[in-house]
């Protein structure tokens, strides 16, 4: 549970910022603040009570009361279910620590009371589903969003059920039972330790379901497993731990990714499921130390793993192309059009469909191994850029030569921060601004010195109308277009106990509308990333629900596309790691930084256009339980049982 620390408003003598704020008073003290990114609502707790409240109103829209979920009887009787089970390591496992969570994709959230455990419409504050009367314990909640559905696991009567349960209905579609949960403890158990040793555990690819034709596949606890679409019926389950998985675009073959050892051994394997049994189609697995791409290319598979890049036949297996793409340590691979272009080693290379070179020779793109690729794709006038911590250029895409002969070179050692506003990419390092623009041949030559005092700090830097604005910790700047200086606001840290906070760990920052910034993508830790293509080799999107639990919670809305939300980045995110004191958000208008004032820690709404200062609140801790709302650049903090809106 967060603790809650007092916020306090202060007043400032000479009248430089106007500190009115509109107030919302709770029941009790708050325990726990959200912002639905969905609705723009926010949700927020108190012992006994949940609210939802509207910005646009700034009021309570709805509150639901605990007593209102379940009687005296039902909640003991729910009490006493939970009791028989808090033995089970699974349901150990499974227990949350957030009081709120918001689900994905969706104006939905998951809310516990006393372990009990309801979902809710955050826009209305509808009930739609209510763990403790129907005596289950919810241990993943997933989204079908074309179905208005959900695909639980549940526990009840001390067994582990598959649920599908309808949100518009309010009623359970089916109901398949997995196994009891003391044999699906011990399953647990040993799954994890076939899979990673008695040493510490590795993660999977956990609650992650794909919805496919009359199918649904899903992975719990490191097993995958088929159910009937329509009756929940479990027609196969694939025992042995895998890591991930990915259905074929015509739904007939299933790829899984299992690890061959423990953690030492640090091997994947590929292999095919056949969908109508579970079993597997390739006598041999494809075994390498990772895989960094594959393709569903309608009757084969591209595969582009640590030592090869190559083409597999759904039927046999084996390879289509007679030699492999080029190079070693395949890193990453980009499909543009017909074309794939992939980085091996240290060097970039550009195939055709057939695995044919279309350049003379490799592009060299970094130093050493273990060099960031913090950027590489085509861009405009048929060029292709790449941004590494220690090179940025461009070549033709038609021909791979260099658009300027030389790369521009950075200090690895320095932080490096960039953005793409559309037309030109915007490069920070070591104090310098370098513009990459593809419709021009003008050399990138750096513009002025930006007098940084710890530029560790600096998190991002965003192109406007009338010039640059640079953000870090301590810093907001404002530039040109020449590179001089319109303003610089430097802020005292606030306090050591928070200073030590705030430098634990990689400082990264996002763009809003732009590419993701600094030190985003390490050029040996890339994801495997899946791609599909038509008939015809035309790149296509996947036509499966493909969700993950883990996806942030947090939306952009598209007002032209009522149906699907896209996942919302936060501009600036100083940590991703959960209950870790943010104490930077930003948006495309607005930078908030905390800093250390006379009466305390502060945190300051500066305009990225001017400097000005809009808005300076003290703070009672450094650890204040507030949400910032990305797209409006409110602020909301939660003072005992109040909530204050700044605008």
């Amino acid at each position: 549970m967060k603790k809650i620390l007092t916020i306090a408003l202060i007043t400032a003598s000479a009248n430089i910022y106007a500190q009115q704020y509109q107030s919302i008073k709770l029941n009790e003290k708050i325990q726990t603040l959200h912002l639905e990114s969905y609705t723009g609502n926010i949700l927020t707790k108190d012992k006994n009570t949940i609210y939802g409240i509207s910005q646009s109103e700034n009021k309570i829209i709805w509150k639901i009361n605990k007593q209102e979920l379940a009687d005296q009887s039902t909640l003991e009787s729910f009490s006493k279910s939970l009791a028989s089970l808090s033995s089970a390591e699974f349901l150990k496992q499974s227990t949350g620590d957030e009081d709120i969570e918001v689900i994905a994709n969706s104006p939905f959230a998951k809310v516990v009371f006393d372990n009990n455990e309801v979902i809710i419409n955050t826009v209305d504050g509808n009930v739609l589903y209510n763990a403790a009367k129907m005596n289950n314990k919810i241990l993943s909640n997933l989204l079908i969003p074309d179905e208005n559905s959900m695909l639980l696991l549940i526990t009840k009567d001390k067994n582990i059920y598959f649920q599908k349960y309808n949100l518009k209905t309010k009623s359970i579609d089916w109901e398949s039972k997995l196994a009891s949960v003391e044999s699906y403890g011990l399953k647990l158990k040993n799954a994890y330790k076939s899979l990673f040793g008695d040493g510490k555990q590795a993660s999977v690819n956990e609650n992650k379901v794909t919805v496919k034709d009359e199918y649904i596949y899903t992975i719990v606890n490191s097993s995958l497993y088929q159910l009937d679409r329509k009756t929940g019926n479990i027609n196969w389950g694939y025992a042995d731990p895998i890591s991930d998985f990915f259905v074929s675009n015509n739904g007939e073959k299933v790829a899984i990714i299992t690890n061959s050892g423990g953690l030492l051994s640090s091997k994947q394997n590929l292999n095919l499921l056949d969908k109508k049994t579970g079993n597997k189609l390739w006598k041999e697995n494809i075994t390498t130390k990772y895989f960094t791409y594959l393709e569903d290319y309608v009757d084969k598979i591209l595969v582009a793993h640590a030592s090869g890049f190559n083409f597999y036949g759904y039927n046999d297996g084996n390879k289509v192309w007679k030699k492999d793409a080029k190079g070693d340590a395949i890193k990453k691979v980009i499909p543009i059009d017909q074309d794939y272009l992939y980085i091996a080693d240290r060097e970039m290379n550009l195939i055709d469909k057939d695995g044919k070179n279309k350049w003379k020779k490799f592009v060299e793109i970094a130093d050493k191994d273990d060099d960031q690729v913090l950027y590489l794709g085509k861009v405009e006038n048929n060029r292709v850029f790449y941004l590494t911590d220690v090179f940025g250029n461009m070549v033709d895409y038609s021909t791979g030569v260099k658009i300027w002969k030389r790369n521009v070179e950075f200090d690895p050692k320095r932080p490096l921060v960039y953005s793409f506003d559309g037309t030109k990419f915007l490069v920070y390092n070591n104090k310098r601004i370098y513009t990459f623009n593809p419709n021009t041949k003008d050399d990138p030559k750096p513009k002025g010195k930006v007098d940084v005092e710890n530029d560790k700090t600096i998190s991002s830097i965003e192109a406007f109308d009338w010039g640059i604005c640079i953000v870090g910790q301590n810093d907001v700047i404002g530039l040109d277009n020449d590179g001089n200086t319109i303003y610089q606001k430097t802020y005292k840290e606030p306090g050591e106990a928070s200073r030590r906070l705030l430098k634990t760990g990689s400082i990264i920052g996002k763009g809003y509308f732009g590419t993701a910034a600094s030190l985003h993508s390490a050029i040996a830790n890339a994801q495997v990333v899946v791609k599909y293509r038509d008939a015809n080799g035309n790149l296509v999107e996947e036509t499966s629900d493909l969700l993950d639990k883990q996806t942030k919670d947090r939306l952009n809305k598209k007002a032209d596309n009522q149906a699907a939300v896209a996942s919302f980045i936060d501009d600036a995110v100083l940590s991703q790691v959960k209950n870790r004191f943010n104490g930077l958000k930003q948006n495309r208008d607005f930078a908030f930084i905390l800093a250390r004032g006379e009466n305390g820690a502060e945190l300051i709404k500066v305009n990225k256009r001017d400097g000005k200062e809009l808005q300076k609140i003290t703070l009672g801790s450094n650890k204040p339980l507030y949400e910032i709302d990305p797209v409006t650049g409110g602020i909301f903090y939660a003072s005992e049982n109040e909530i204050r809106v700044y605008r």
